[in-house]
């Protein structure tokens, strides 16, 4: 009695499948068919459950290795899936293959990349990466090279579209600033009792700027 009944259940089923030839539904119940049958999904479905794996080391602008950065690919269709790199700066996670979207690298202290990236159809996809830090640092001096502390050092982008970033000095003349981006910027450095300077200057993370104050 089961054997006849489960006849009639796969003679009905075909019978709908070839009712719905030529068409997305046909294809649709032919898929839930093969499911139920055992015979698994159609090939044109597998292929987007297929993996690669996206690996890669990250250093700083010396060749060193960078430990703890964030590593997050985003496909186009928004999914993300991330890691962070190792004590040697290595990464490798497990991605959808054949396809394309961001990579987004970032870490405290360190300007974050982000670049477009295709995952190819190649067992392993290697995707290396040199950082460099969203801050500079310098000194400020007198013109007998004396260290000046509390001096004040205002960064404005060019454009005013990120505010104002100030620092002062330390009791050595040291300051560092992190800037928003690596772009040109308006300089300002100010203390009573000496001239003001002003310029414009390209500053990039990573780099030195040190300047010398006269009096008035």
């Amino acid at each position: 009695m089961k054997i006849k009944r489960g006849l009639i259940v796969l003679v009905s089923a075909c019978f709908l499948c070839t009712s719905l030839a030529g068409t997305a539904q046909a294809s649709k119940w032919g898929d839930i068919l093969g499911s139920v049958l055992g015979g698994g999904s159609s090939s044109g479905s597998s292929s987007s459950y297929k993996t690669v794996n996206l690996a890669g080391k990250v250093i700083d602008t010396h060749q060193v290795p960078i430990q703890g950065i964030s590593v997050v690919y985003e496909s186009e269709t928004g999914r993300t899936w991330s890691t962070h790199t190792d004590a040697r700066g290595n990464y490798r996670m497990t991605v959808p293959y054949d396809t394309r979207g961001y990579i987004t690298l970032s870490g405290k202290e360190w300007r974050t990349e982000r670049h477009d990236l295709y995952t190819g159809t190649w067992e392993t996809n290697v995707y290396n990466q040199k950082m460099h830090h969203d801050y500079i640092t310098g000194k400020v001096t007198d013109r007998y090279q004396n260290p000046m502390q509390w001096v004040k050092l205002t960064f404005e982008q060019e454009g005013g579209m990120n505010g104002v970033v100030t620092v002062y000095t330390d009791e050595n003349g040291n300051y560092k600033a992190t800037l928003p981006n690596d772009a040109s910027y308006w300089v300002v450095i100010s203390q009573d009792g000496y001239k003001t300077i002003r310029n414009t200057d390209y500053l990039y993370g990573d780099y030195t700027r040190d300047y010398t104050m006269y009096e008035e």
